[in-house]
């Protein structure tokens, strides 16, 4: 949908949402649920939809079986289409056999010459059927966006349906239609609702060999299609919950920035050019309104890309650092409230959550990760990092702890920046130390960590008092085995 999103705002089309829920086994209203909320979180807002209206209403298939009814008729009387009573597991068992023959598993026409009376009369005492379109025995040229020229060649798929038998549970267009498939339902809608262009995964280019055939069938004006390589996970497989395919109400859940989600998913499909010099100085990170101008076509992959989630969350976390703070610090909020940091938030008031979300958002890929590494500022007595404690006992930085445990006490309760780099200085002086030789130790310390923000961030948020219980309750850790 992004690419098609991207594509009607460059060109000052309409995106229309619509609700392909004909197949009642796979289609579920919470599905439906999660999809239109998954839109919504990312932003990208259809011009028509089932929510929104349109137009050419209604945009939920499930809705739309009369539609569908009229043209299926339209064929039948026409001869282009015919009852097929074949039972399913019949078809299966020739689907099966031609294929162990090494032939194309095409339908053989069992029911292709019943009289369409008595089809009907069949169909009125009780017999269940579908209907099947008769194939046009001729090639297709379909001109797509993305993978140029394809041809499909004559009797590639045979006589198909277009509506299947109904099963036991599903209701019919009406009385001897039976279910619309997803191909005719399509054509019908795309045709309806002024379709002119269609992006769509590759997955979808063996049933265009059909849908071609049926806007022959009614003369209609073909959509340009274009249709992109699938995303796979990181074993080179189809996308699945188990490497990486969630829907963006998780994603979001989790932590990540329905900006990078966009910027990243752009980017496993279209290439903007070497040419493109985005704003943000990073050849991968684009606002949506660089999106929008930039998109074209010609850019979309012939080859599948990889879900690569180190990729995402790299992406995330250049958000997280270069949004406005006060934004992120806004969108974080809700993760350091269910990680109970309510009273804390209230006790220090706002300017001290934007001091600690500022000092420790450049270490953290996720918003989730924002109030794990602020404990910095709260617990007492951090966990200590194996690292840091072999620091904190080796002798040859006794003298560092000496110096800056004196050095501290001396310190105004109010910290600042410019205390904190002329403290660093004293304890050098005073232990002879530079350099990592100072700096690591200072760290380690403090905070019970080798690496981390800058101290003359950290030092100030925590205050002399904290600051100096945190040194204690570390070095007790760090001497107790």
């Amino acid at each position: 949908m992004l690419f098609n999103y991207l594509f009607a705002k460059k060109h000052g089309g309409k995106l229309i949402l619509r609700i392909e829920d004909t197949d009642q086994d796979r289609s579920k209203p919470e599905y439906e649920k999660m999809l239109l909320a998954d839109v919504e979180s990312l932003g990208m807002k259809p011009d028509e939809s089932s929510v929104v209206g349109g137009p050419f209403p209604p945009y939920r298939q499930s809705e739309r079986l009369s539609i569908y009814g009229k043209y299926a008729t339209e064929l039948l009387s026409r001869d282009q289409a015919y009852y097929c009573f074949c039972p399913d597991e019949i078809l299966t068992q020739k689907r099966e056999l031609a294929m162990k023959l090494g032939r194309p598993p095409v339908y053989d026409g069992t029911c292709a010459k019943i009289p369409l009376a008595e089809a009907k009369a069949r169909v009125a005492k009780g017999e269940k059927a579908g209907i099947r379109f008769r194939a046009f025995s001729k090639e297709y040229l379909l001109k797509d966006g993305v993978k140029g020229d394809v041809r499909f060649p004559p009797d590639v798929v045979g006589d198909f349906f277009i509506t299947r038998t109904p099963r036991p549970h599903e209701k019919e267009i009406a009385d001897g239609i039976g279910m619309p498939v997803y191909n005719f339902c399509c054509v019908i809608d795309d045709h309806e609702m002024g379709m002119t262009h269609i992006i769509r995964g590759d997955d979808h280019l063996s049933n265009t060999a059909r849908q071609l055939q049926i806007y022959d069938a009614f003369g209609w004006e073909t959509p340009i299609f274009a249709h992109i390589a699938m995303v796979l996970g990181s074993d080179r497989q189809k996308l699945s919950k188990r490497n990486g395919d969630s829907s963006v109400t998780e994603y979001l859940a989790n932590g990540y920035l329905p900006e990078a989600l966009l910027n990243f998913l752009a980017l496993l499909g279209w290439n903007p050019g070497s040419e493109v010099k985005p704003s943000s100085g990073h050849p991968e990170i684009f606002t949506m309104e660089e999106m929008i101008s930039y998109f074209s076509m010609h850019g979309l992959h012939k080859a599948p890309a990889v879900f690569d989630v180190q990729k995402l969350l790299w992406m995330n976390g250049q958000y997280i650092r270069n949004l406005p703070l006060e934004e992120i610090a806004k969108r974080a909020r809700p993760f350091f409230e269910k990680a109970g940091w309510q009273d804390t938030l209230a006790s220090h008031g706002e300017a001290w959550y934007l001091g600690v979300v500022d000092t420790i958002r450049g270490e953290c890929g996720m918003l989730s990760d924002l109030p794990n590494s602020a404990k910095i500022f709260i617990e007492p007595s951090p966990q200590i990092e194996d690292a840091a404690k072999a620091m904190l006992v080796d002798p040859a930085n006794a003298a560092v702890f000496v110096a800056l445990a004196t050095e501290v006490e001396a310190l105004p309760e109010a910290l600042t920046a410019e205390l904190v780099d002329q403290l660093q200085k004293s304890v050098g002086a005073k232990a002879g130390a530079k350099g990592k030789g100072l700096f690591m130790p200072i760290r380690a310390a403090t905070t019970g960590k080798t690496h981390g923000p800058e101290l003359k961030k950290v030092f100030p948020l925590l205050g002399k008092k904290a600051l100096l219980a945190r040194m204690a309750a570390i070095s007790a850790q760090a001497h107790s085995s």
